[in-house]
């Protein structure tokens, strides 16, 4: 769709069911209103980008950011709006989003669904609009069946491997230590194929390191969190109580926000510093909360690259050229100040999400 139009070089729009700004939003250029000056320009390309979220401390809003710098960094005219229903678990407003997709017809819609499963009818139908799909989080190896759609692209990580390369640190911690650990996996929505894969990878991962040295890891019980920072709160602090200290030993948080649920619950029981926390994603306030010592490690998602590299297989699609079908970046393991400032990108360092949450003599120890 090539109209000539009054655009930024990157505008951003809001659509309706999206979620509530937060201030680490305001921080971002994922506003509402691009600061771009505007300028009659020709406009490349129309996208739309649906997600379970935009928070700019979160994986899609670290995506739209890495996404919006890629395209203006090319001078890529193009129409950006966004927009999430209520919280992963909001699987009906996710659906109406998507159904609203077909009517507005970008020339690209890129989609962040907490489930695919739930959401794969619809991408079908979406598909045979003729509007070309990029899918964020999901590739076909990670799926249970052949999926019934051929995106332009597949943009995401190795969810398994997330799993696995944070379950692996953990297992040659407890070996050191000479311990066996008892375990309670935190994981997202109960239909979420990622929260599975990573959980999965986890604990297959510390089974198996634990077996190597002799220990082994006891499940107390799963629960099941749907990726939600309160519900993980709650649910570690109920934890907390029914297993006292000597009882419980780390916590896996399927995602950044569970992970942080988690610590929360632990800091205010006192038990912060008997029970360890293995997170996943590579969130802003999570990355500092290992810098800190008090999340133990997490795989790392370089969300700002995803972004970039959705970015440029768009240009590369507008202008003719071949596309990557699958796009796997590596995930490295974070686990203390160090690793974090090795991996996180550097524009993120100064994000009030990132920088308050940390002391200032070590900010300026790894960012000096």
């Amino acid at each position: 769709m090539r109209v000539k139009k009054m655009v930024a070089l990157v505008a951003v729009s809001l659509l309706p069911l999206v979620a509530c700004t937060t201030a680490a939003e305001e921080e971002s250029a994922v506003t509402e209103e691009s600061s771009a000056t505007v300028e009659e320009v020709e406009e490349d390309a129309s996208v739309l980008f649906l997600s379970f979220t935009n928070d700019i401390t979160e994986m899609a809003g670290q995506i739209l950011e890495g996404m919006n710098r890629e395209f203006a960094s090319a001078g890529f005219a193009v129409d950006v709006q966004t927009a999430a229903p209520a919280g992963a678990e909001d699987n009906e407003g996710f659906d109406r989003l998507l159904e609203n997709a077909i009517t507005i017809e970008p020339d690209y819609l890129i989609v962040l669904p907490s489930s695919y499963d739930i959401t794969e009818n619809r991408l079908v139908q979406i598909e045979e609009a003729g509007i070309k799909t990029i899918v964020v989080n999901y590739f076909p190896g990670m799926l249970e069946n052949e999926p019934l759609i051929d995106p332009l692209t597949w943009i995401t990580v190795d969810e398994r491997l997330m799993g696995e390369v944070g379950g692996e640190y953990m297992a040659d911690q407890y070996c050191a230590a000479g311990k066996s650990p008892n375990v309670l996996p935190f994981y997202g929505p109960a239909a979420s194929e990622i929260s599975i894969q990573r959980m999965g990878g986890a604990i297959d991962k510390l089974n198996e390191g634990l077996a190597a040295c002799g220990q082994e890891m006891v499940i107390l019980e799963e629960l099941f969190v749907d990726f939600n920072r309160e519900k993980a709160f709650t649910s570690a602090e109920n934890m907390a109580t029914k297993y006292p200290k000597g009882e419980l030993d780390l916590i896996i948080g399927a995602n950044s926000n569970t992970a942080l649920g988690a610590m929360e619950a632990l800091i205010g029981q006192n038990r912060i510093d008997d029970v360890d926390i293995l997170g996943m994603g590579g969130q802003l306030d999570e990355m500092a909360a290992i810098c800190r010592g008090e999340i133990a490690a997490a795989g790392f998602r370089d969300s700002l690259r995803m972004g970039s590299t959705i970015a440029q297989t768009i240009m590369d699609t507008n202008d003719g050229l071949p596309v990557d079908k699958i796009t796997l970046p590596p995930i490295p393991v974070v686990y203390d100040c160090e690793s974090v400032f090795e991996n996180l990108p550097d524009i993120f360092w100064e994000y009030e999400a990132f920088q308050r949450n940390i002391s200032e003599e070590m900010y300026a120890q790894y960012a000096g």
